[in-house]
């Protein structure tokens, strides 16, 4: 059980808040509560047969969606994270291990968020190491000098000496971080996709641009979470709406 497994958007963006459903702020609330007075169940996570939309994951409604049509041979899940929430400091040792034993049609992709404007350094650094090809080298250390060091690595000058401990050239890590169209496109994407799939939380799980898990739905519980990410993967997979 993770004490803290949501970080929740309530910031101001470009002057206009993200506006919740009140069922969706009580879901929020009501995990909270559940998960502070430890009265989550500990028991057997529900059977798949079990997981029903509205209740443990959300059908995500953009008009960009097309009907699944027969079988399909690979599964998108994309991974809404930002290195500064600490519910995705917690989660990630947990996911690393769902991503050694997922399958192969299953094709992962993480999507750094912006819930406030501190977090874009972080997620332009998501980036920087991405085009360097040292992404899934550096996350478990970007993550533990934030949470565990407690390093500022969205001031720019301690993100590029950070870069460079780690093994990154100087040059390399300037030439990216000083101008980068590649970077910026990336950026805009991951704000298109936060707004398109109304991501309010972190970090959330979406299954082939359709099917949205996030902490709100299981109480806290991260092996429930990834149980029914399994079932929405094996569920786009046999065809199934």
């Amino acid at each position: 059980m993770l004490g803290h497994f949501y970080c929740f958007d309530v910031f101001i963006k470009e002057g206009r808040m993200l506006k919740l459903t009140i069922r969706s702020l009580a879901l929020l609330i009501l995990s909270t509560l559940l998960i502070s007075c430890g009265k989550v169940s500990s028991g057997k996570p529900n059977s798949p047969t079990d997981f029903q939309a509205g209740r443990d994951y959300q059908v995500i409604s953009n008009s960009q969606i097309t009907p699944i049509i027969g079988p399909k041979e690979i599964i998108e899940v994309k991974e809404f994270f930002n290195y500064a929430c600490p519910a995705c400091y917690h989660f990630e040792p947990i996911l690393e291990k769902w991503l050694a034993k997922k399958p192969a049609y299953v094709k992962f992709e993480r999507i750094p968020i912006i819930f406030q404007p501190s977090w874009r350094s972080l997620a332009r650094a998501y980036y920087i190491a991405q085009m360097l090809g040292v992404e899934r080298q550096l996350t478990p250390a970007l993550f533990k000098a934030i949470h565990v060091d407690r390093q500022d690595l969205s001031d720019p000058k301690l993100q590029e000496a950070f870069f460079i401990k780690e093994g990154v050239k100087q040059q390399e890590f300037e030439s990216m971080a000083s101008f980068s169209p590649g970077i910026d496109a990336q950026l805009l994407r991951s704000d298109t996709l936060m707004q398109e799939d109304k991501i309010v939380a972190a970090p959330t799980l979406v299954v082939d641009n359709r099917y949205k898990v996030d902490p709100s739905l299981v109480g806290g519980d991260p092996a429930r979470f990834l149980q029914v990410v399994d079932y929405l993967i094996e569920k786009v997979r046999k065809g199934e709406e």
